[in-house]
């Protein structure tokens, strides 16, 4: 049994798994986010006129926003692009939610973006992962900036030689 465990820890532990749970963390609150962000679409025009607005913007304007960070935001995470700049929005629209919404607050009133705001700020601190699209961008600059750096070594290289040939004495 104490082998059985040792493996289960192993994998448990493994870096493939931290990044599939990364990957299932995006997706699962991404999809759930974006779930809220289309039933405010789909009831736009019943939610304009009454929507919260406690930065004073206007509830066009306010509900636009949310709208904006709730779909466009939840669907960058969802495929892990930009994903540590698309959990600022969310995190301030749930920071919003939370503390300037209600106008008492309770626990029963602040536990659902409570609970959002805890997920992307660990979102934020955890990073993509290497299922997510940041990943494949992030490996292929670093290919190009290698092989740059090689082409100019080399192209210093025969720089160099030609200098070095230039400045032999003729036999």
């Amino acid at each position: 049994m104490n082998k059985g465990l040792s493996v289960f820890m192993n994998v448990m532990l493994s870096e493939c798994c931290s990044n599939f749970a990364r990957l299932f963390l995006r997706v699962f609150i991404g999809i759930l986010m974006l779930s809220h962000g289309i039933a405010k679409i789909e009831n736009f025009d019943l939610m304009v006129d009454t929507f919260s607005d406690p930065l004073g913007m206007g509830h066009a304007i306010s509900l636009t926003l949310i709208l904006l960070a709730e779909v466009g935001c939840s669907i960058l995470l969802i495929v892990g692009l930009m994903t540590r700049l698309a959990v600022l929005p969310l995190i301030f629209g749930m920071v919003i939610a939370t503390f300037f919404t209600y106008p008492v607050i309770t626990l029963s009133n602040i536990e659902l973006p409570m609970l959002y705001l805890g997920i992307y700020i660990t979102i934020l601190m955890l990073g993509p992962g290497k299922c997510s699209i940041d990943y494949l961008l992030k490996r292929a600059y670093s290919v190009k900036l290698i092989e740059e750096k090689q082409a100019a070594k080399t192209s210093r290289e025969v720089k160099e030689e030609i200098i070095n040939e230039a400045a032999e004495p003729e036999n």
